[in-house]
């Protein structure tokens, strides 16, 4: 076929295209679309550059031009993020706030570049939204952050997802496998709704190519609802295991999740989210795309049948062969993240944030710290009077002043030089009613146990202290 005559295939951008479902979605969608995979980890691109439905893309989505640049050119997007799983050798903060900046980062990018429609795989939510776990929270806030621009966003919630390489399903039969006898705390007696990789596939393949679902919320479910009690007994006859259960009448999250992960060779901090959002009774509602899908559900045990190899054990992760050299790099790389939500004084914009934080360490460590400003905008933290620089940052040319006001590390006694830079951010989320005040990639000079010891217990005390500070702004304002 000549160059003319190719048909055209519509590019599709996909944030998190290295997992269990990226990987799926654009084996199972080449026909129809092109892929810009979205990865930070240069392993997973360099290994992955030679596909050939797939533009590989290395992006910190935590860097709003970054993801705006990868953005360019796409007409749809896919959001399988979540920040569970460490990107940095520190992490200061909860996968709550990661979440929210990251969807934020996100949704402002497909919006500027614009991205015709965004579809997000979220979790399946209770009819009761009062006492959410965690997790959940946090899906919930995402899709509420997606959708408060104007780019559509079609929400699909799921959810534990079954198929090849799965970690859920990896987790539940590992732990059949493994356990001589399983004990059953509380959530293990609630409900829940499991679906096939394929069926969320097809879910994909018709939001897209159906203009009357774009912008709609829509749950999937394929097999049959059931206790995770029932799908442990349902996996250990297709084991051909007799199952012994156990069962305790509290959740004990804080344990189950250490001995789940041990047995079940999932990451804790993955096992944990899981179990809290398995305490709700979970199940799909009827709507349009699902009788849509009506005819197509795939089974329990074809999913079974599927993920396991022919001696029943579980088919690696996509992710299996990079995870280890992403966390060396991690290790040996010696990055700080640290991201804290705090409140918005209503009207205050990102610089004057950035101004009060500056204005409140002067007057708070007087003597001890200043902080100047000078005609080019750089802002250097200094110790009293010796003048002795701790950190410089320097404006970024891509700081929005109204919501957005970010720096580059770009020198003092206590940061190493690097690249790329590590950054400082105020970030006002206006849909969520807060600032997010960020550092991405900081390299501290200090040795590490040293750092960890004494600067960063500093800046986290220090920025828990202004984020009092802001709401104190906040109800002085209200009493006005």
């Amino acid at each position: 076929m000549a160059e003319s005559e190719k048909i055209h295939k519509p590019l599709v951008a996909v944030s998190g295209a290295s997992g269990f479902v990226g990987t799926h979605l654009r084996a199972e969608l080449a026909d129809m679309y092109e892929f810009r995979a979205l990865s930070r980890s240069p392993s997973v691109v360099e290994r992955n550059t030679r596909e050939s439905s797939t533009q590989w893309s290395q992006c910190d989505l935590y860097s709003l031009p970054k993801v705006t640049e990868a953005l360019k050119g796409c007409e749809y997007a896919f959001y399988l993020v979540h920040s569970m799983a460490p990107s940095s050798r520190l992490m200061q903060g909860n996968f709550e706030d990661t979440d929210l900046l990251l969807a934020d980062n996100f949704i402002r990018a497909a919006e500027a570049v614009g991205v015709k429609h965004v579809i997000y795989l979220s979790g399946l939510l209770p009819d009761e939204k009062d006492d959410l776990s965690p997790h959940l929270r946090s899906r919930c806030e995402v899709e509420q952050v997606l959708r408060s621009r104007s780019v559509p966003v079609t929400v699909l919630r799921a959810g534990l997802i079954f198929g090849p390489g799965g970690s859920s399903f990896s987790m539940l039969i590992n732990l059949v496998r493994r356990l001589p006898v399983m004990l059953l705390p509380l959530w293990t007696g609630s409900m829940t709704q499991s679906v096939d990789i394929k069926n969320v596939c097809q879910a994909f393949r018709l939001c897209l190519g159906d203009a009357t679902l774009a912008g709609g919320i829509y749950d999937l479910g394929g097999h049959e609802p059931m206790t995770y009690r029932e799908l442990i007994l349902q996996t250990g006859k297709l084991l051909g295991r007799e199952v012994r259960t156990l069962r305790v009448p509290v959740n004990c999250f804080a344990l189950s999740k250490h001995w789940v992960a041990l047995f079940s060779g999932v990451a804790p901090a993955l096992v944990g989210p899981l179990q809290e959002s398995l305490q709700h009774d979970l199940q799909a509602r009827p709507n349009p795309l699902l009788q849509r899908l009506e005819g197509e559900f795939v089974s329990f045990a074809e999913s079974f049948r599927a993920a396991v190899d022919a001696s029943g054990c579980p088919l690696p992760n996509p992710r299996s062969h990079t995870q280890l050299a992403d966390k060396q790099a991690i290790k040996r790389d010696r990055r700080v993240r640290s991201v804290q939500r705090m409140a918005w004084p209503a009207g205050w914009t990102a610089a004057t944030v950035t101004r009060e934080y500056g204005t409140w360490l002067s007057q708070r460590y007087r003597g001890l710290l200043a902080v100047e400003t000078d005609s080019m905008g750089v802002v250097r933290f200094l110790i009293g009077g010796l003048k002795l620089c701790l950190l410089e940052l320097t404006p970024t040319p891509f700081s929005e002043d109204a919501e957005r006001c970010a720096f580059y590390i770009t020198g003092g006694c206590l940061s190493r030089t690097v690249d790329p830079p590590g950054r400082l951010e105020f970030r006002i989320v206006e849909s969520r009613d807060c600032v997010v005040a960020s550092i991405h990639g900081f390299a501290p000079t200090l040795p590490w146990w040293l750092y960890a010891c004494t600067q960063a217990r500093a800046h986290l005390l220090v920025m828990r202290a202004f984020g009092r500070h802001l709401k104190r702004s906040c109800a002085q304002r209200s009493a006005c």
